[in-house]
């Protein structure tokens, strides 16, 4: 619900030229995109050499074109990125990694049929490429289309069993299905290939905490702020996994607080802080939080109710919408939250009524849901 992410880089490609000189070959290793961004200047310089040295061959020039369009991509600059890969391909129509540099950039240019058929062109030239196929299942996950999604990251670790990103993509997937055993399998794999990988602590951690395994969510939610301690995702669920277990609310607090300071915009992040607040009987924040909010959005109607600028009637009214699964989210979540206000309002009926709707009743894969259930077990 509150974090993603895109899982996959540029393709690095090999650049071999078998009579360069040691000066030569060093450029060749620098010019290799290896997606370490605070390499991204030195490793343009590299390609800028290769490219213009005489002696290299067209089809040496076309991977080191297609090496610095990945650069240019990790520095955000798709149109010269989009012209070093169109480069690339007119030197040499038949390298498949050009092909899906390329289709990333179109990515990064919301430009998803180009890139579907870039990716169809290079796995057409290149049909064992793992990483190719795990990019299109990825673009094709993305899209909604999840059946198509499975199989190409299933042919992915079918063809490279060691491909880290591909578990945690296809990990993803099965979450967004509501397979979350699959999901955690995945992301145990993705894990044991590669132990340092931050962002598959924390979906793990969300999957554990929506099977209900505080504990272990906090564990995972914990390695995942160890190792990227700027991001504000892992605060914010380790937070919601500490207000949920009871009698750990000093460190709910802190950890909304963190998360309130790395992301002051979200919206969620001030009404977790505020609940946690007036748990902890401390100063509450939210109409100062308020005011870097976008309020002519939900959860904005939630956030007035807080402020008691609004009554239930009016959260509830604002939750309608024509489209069913935007109305069924809101309205799951004005439950979660009006009955939060109403345990805070000392209405225990009211809020045992309005918290068993949103265990019924929210979406799959909802943070409000799990809390629910564990706030209902709280009060009985």
């Amino acid at each position: 619900m509150r974090f993603s992410v895109f899982a996959f880089a540029l393709a690095a490609v090999a650049i071999s030229f078998n009579d360069a000189s040691a000066a030569d070959q060093a450029d060749l290793d620098r010019c290799k995109f290896a997606g370490q961004l605070n390499k991204a200047d030195e490793g343009i310089a590299a390609c800028d050499r290769v490219v213009s040295d005489s002696k290299m061959s067209s089809q040496d020039r076309a991977s080191a074109l297609s090496s610095r369009c990945g650069w240019w991509w990790a520095k955000n600059d798709s149109d010269r990125a989009l012209t070093d890969c169109n480069e690339s391909i007119r030197i040499y129509r038949n390298f498949a990694a050009a092909y899906l540099n390329r289709g990333n950039v179109y990515l990064i240019k919301s430009d998803s049929e180009h890139a579907l058929a870039d990716f169809n062109e290079a796995l057409r030239l290149d049909p064992k490429n793992a990483w190719g196929f795990a990019t299109r299942g990825n673009l094709y996950k993305n899209k909604g289309d999840l059946d198509r999604a499975l199989a190409d990251l299933d042919e992915a670790i079918r063809l490279d069993p060691g491909y880290a990103l591909a578990y945690f993509s296809r990990g993803e997937l099965y979450k967004s299905k509501g397979d979350v055993r699959r999901a955690i399998s995945d992301m145990n794999d993705t894990l044991w290939l590669d132990p340092n990988y931050a962002v598959a602590y924390f979906v793990r951690g969300q999957l554990s905490y929506l099977l209900g395994n505080a504990p272990a969510a906090l564990e995972d939610f914990t390695k995942a702020i160890k190792l990227d301690a700027d991001e504000a995702s892992p605060y914010f669920n380790r937070g919601v996994a500490y207000f949920v277990i009871g009698g750990r609310n000093p460190d709910a607090l802190a950890d909304f607080t963190k998360a309130a300071e790395l992301s002051p915009t979200d919206a969620y992040t001030a009404l977790w802080r505020d609940l946690a607040e007036r748990r902890n009987n401390s100063p509450t924040h939210l109409a100062e939080a308020a005011k870097k909010l976008d309020m002519t959005v939900w959860p904005a109607p939630v956030i007035r109710l807080f402020l008691g600028q609004s009554n239930i009637e009016q959260t509830y009214g604002a939750a309608f919408d024509t489209d069913p699964k935007t109305k069924a989210a809101q309205t799951c979540e004005a439950n979660f939250y009006s009955g939060e206000m109403a345990l805070l309002t000392k209405n225990r009926k009211e809020a045992q009524r309005l918290l068993k709707l949103a265990a019924d009743e929210c979406p799959p894969g909802f943070i409000e849901s799990t809390a629910a259930v564990a706030e209902m077990i709280q009060l009985k």
